[in-house]
């Protein structure tokens, strides 16, 4: 089972490989495919912070 812990700091993803990848691809898809993985968690920070 995939489980995400965030921070302000750091996004943490524990779970088994295949569910990581599938998550990010998810997660760039979502976001129209050309984002950069460093974009994304950069994205996530500033809004975890909010």
């Amino acid at each position: 089972m995939l489980k995400r812990y965030a921070t302000t700091e750091r996004i943490r993803w524990t779970g088994k490989a295949w569910e990581i990848r599938h998550a990010l691809r998810q997660e760039l898809k979502r976001r129209g495919g050309h984002t950069r993985i460093a974009e994304l968690l950069s994205d996530r920070s500033t809004a975890i912070a909010r």
